[in-house]
């Protein structure tokens, strides 16, 4: 499969473009600077563009078949970009897009105090992320939103949990980005996620939500 990173200097995205080549696929990323990727395999391709740049998603998105979404940033980063990959996805015929997001989107799932005090602290990026997803949902797109809890860097253990209806989130929830990178390249090519918000943790179960 030709995928599509974005955020691939990150430090999620660069484990997804790893994860993603050792699993067999083609993988091209869209990045500002790309002398940050050094990886060298015949299978991966890097583009110089911005994110928020119709012009340039389009490009990396041409041959395309999935996208993923691992892009951070402040002010509004990420609803611009959201709408260029609406954008680049309807001219290039590019129709599965995965996009990792933060639990503190998911704010009825925390208790009263909790969502007060991330609102205070995180309200820019609250605000940057809810508007970009609603463009996604509100597109015709094969689309994911991945809601995953605080990350941590280091080896993965290799077990994920997918949060149930009415969960609560915690703000000591930790998942390892590696985890998150494996989750993002499965559901990449799942059928069971498609236009679907899924909440991601760290814990015992494995890869079965997929299967």
């Amino acid at each position: 499969m030709n995928l599509v990173v974005l955020g691939a200097t990150g430090g999620t995205g660069r484990l997804v473009v790893e994860q993603a080549l050792a699993a067999g696929h083609t993988v091209t990323a869209l990045v500002r600077s790309p002398e940050k990727l050094t990886l060298s395999d015949s299978n991966f391709r890097v583009i110089a563009g911005q994110a928020t740049d119709p012009s340039a998603v389009s490009r990396a998105f041409d041959g395309a078949d999935t996208v993923i979404s691992a892009l951070g940033g402040n002010g509004s980063v990420i609803s611009e970009s959201t709408r260029a990959i609406v954008e680049a996805a309807h001219k290039t015929g590019v129709s599965r897009v995965v996009v990792l997001s933060s639990f503190l989107v998911e704010r009825d799932r925390f208790d009263p105090v909790t969502r007060l005090l991330t609102g205070l602290a995180m309200g820019s990026m609250i605000k940057d992320k809810s508007a970009g997803e609603k463009a996604l949902r509100d597109s015709d797109l094969d689309w994911t939103i991945v809601y995953a809890s605080g990350l941590t860097d280091g080896p993965g253990g290799g077990s994920v949990v997918e949060l149930t209806e009415g969960s609560r989130w915690n703000l000591s929830n930790r998942i390892a980005r590696a985890d998150v990178a494996a989750w993002l390249v499965q559901a990449a090519t799942s059928p069971q996620t498609s236009r679907r918000t899924v909440s991601i943790t760290g814990g015992t179960r494995t890869k079965e939500n997929l299967q």
